[in-house]
């Protein structure tokens, strides 16, 4: 506050121009909108380079050196015989085709239904909670299904006394949302292509790992090695996952100031992976290293239940709780940082001191904070559709004649198959509404402009939002 007591004059120069990095909210809305000059966090798009580039060496000098050969041999006399594994690869098939047809189903149920799908969300969360404390009396695990009921008491009340009042303002949200993504199919095609080379990503990394194991005769299989190894791995899904999220938000925002062409979505996942890349790194590698450590805690605490050592059970039960809220503090910042970033082209640092900013303000913080309830709808939609994909993997396995444990491990993928295709086109969607709030906290007057924005403006009329 005393700028005199500042006692080298370079270091008040510096502070300057740390100072002028930054801006305010309505400095922001002064800048030109979806029109990147340069490209920011530089630093960071490099190192994401050097890390990818450093895995796929290791994958490639293990197979070009023969070091896989040894564990494909030993895999030709598994317990697994050719029927068996051609039989389990026609289920997994299957599985995978009806994940895509419920994700489609729950997409246009969105659309053309969302009332009806907000309901069933709020009417369903509290049974499900209700069945699995069933489920846990009849396998006789009292305390767990003590747990449950209270969680599903817990749950009714929530809703009824909260949810069921918004169900209306979610419903309309979930419409206006869906109807941009109707009007814009190429959404799904650069979702889909981001999700194919996450799964490119995550086979590398797995030859990587197991080369680099197998290469040091065992010696890299320590923790360190892991961890370090679990950090590469998480930080290129975390950027998969937010280029999909940049690329929503920008089609979203520029819907909003009504500046959206027929070639907004390419436009906008071409600025992902180019100005806005290197923000985009910045921001998954401090969630994917609290990921990392929230495992590491984790482990800890499993080792040290083995181990009977309470202090070190204790301890890391406490830090996997503290990153755990950490990682979501994180998550909804940079949430709404990238939201900015994908509208006024700023960097990670810029955005993330506006997002403070607004919250300062009420409209701002109502906006940012009390956000929507489609995060809920979306879980109860993608766990549904996870189970009802578990039922048929496993009905028509047991019409092929599977073994119990094949049947068991194909119902297994069958769900999680089901719940995370079903959760990528979620996310688009909640995607699109966090870009939407972000926008209506910056400037609400440019949703009153723009007429094709009824639905919105029918979600935030309702008093009870």
């Amino acid at each position: 506050h005393r700028w005199d007591r500042l006692p080298p004059v370079g270091l008040r120069t510096k502070l300057a121009r740390c100072m002028a990095a930054y801006m305010e909210p309505g400095e922001l809305r002064r800048k030109p909108k979806f029109q990147p000059e340069e490209y920011h966090d530089k630093g960071w798009a490099v190192v994401f380079i050097l890390n990818v580039v450093l895995i796929t060496g290791i994958c490639s000098y293990a197979w070009y050196t023969g070091t896989f050969a040894e564990l494909q041999r030993g895999g030709d006399a598994g317990s697994v015989s050719k029927a068996e594994y051609d039989a389990l690869l026609r289920v997994m098939g299957v599985s995978l085709g009806c994940a895509i047809v419920f994700a489609v189903v729950w997409l246009l149920l969105l659309q053309h239904a969302p009332l009806f799908v907000v309901e069933t969300a709020c009417r369903g969360l509290p049974v499900l909670f209700l069945i699995g404390a069933i489920a846990a009396f009849v396998f006789g695990s009292v305390l767990l299904g003590l747990l449950l009921l209270l969680l599903a008491a817990i749950m009714g009340c929530y809703v009824y006394y909260y949810l069921w009042q918004r169900r209306f303002a979610c419903a309309a949200l979930l419409e206006q949302v869906s109807r941009v993504f109707s009007k814009h199919p190429g959404m799904f095609v650069v979702a889909t292509v981001t999700l194919l080379v996450m799964c490119a990503w995550f086979v590398v990394w797995i030859f990587a790992l197991v080369g680099t194991v197998l290469m040091s005769g065992g010696a890299a299989a320590n923790p360190g090695v892991i961890i370090l190894f679990a950090l590469m791995l998480l930080w290129g899904f975390q950027v998969g996952i937010w280029v999909i999220h940049m690329t929503a938000a920008g089609l979203l925002s520029r819907f909003y100031f009504n500046e959206d062409t027929p070639n907004c979505v390419y436009e906008s996942a071409g600025h992902a992976c180019s100005y806005y890349f290197g923000s985009v790194c910045f921001g998954a590698f401090v969630i994917a290293l609290l990921q990392t450590l929230y495992a590491t805690a984790k482990f800890l605490e499993e080792q040290g239940r083995e181990d009977g050592n309470i202090v070190l059970q204790l301890a890391g039960c406490c830090c996997a709780c503290i990153l755990a809220v950490l990682e979501q503090i994180c998550r909804r910042y940079s949430t709404h940082a990238f939201n900015l970033i994908s509208v006024y082209s700023v960097s990670f640092a810029q955005a993330g001191h506006v997002v403070i900013e607004m919250c300062w303000t009420a409209a701002g913080f109502e906006a940012l904070v009390n956000n929507d309830m489609t995060g809920l709808v979306c879980f109860f939609g993608c766990f549904c559709a996870g189970l009802i994909n578990c039922l048929v993997v496993v009905f028509y396995a047991l019409s092929l004649g599977l073994a119990t444990q094949m049947v068991f491990v194909a119902a297994i993928l069958g769900f999680l198959v089901g719940y995370l295709l079903c959760s990528a086109a979620s996310s688009l969607v909640q995607s699109g509404c966090s870009a939407l709030f972000t926008c209506y906290a910056l400037d609400p007057q440019a949703c009153r402009n723009n007429v094709e924005m009824e639905k919105f403006q029918e979600c935030l009329s309702f008093k009870s939002w």
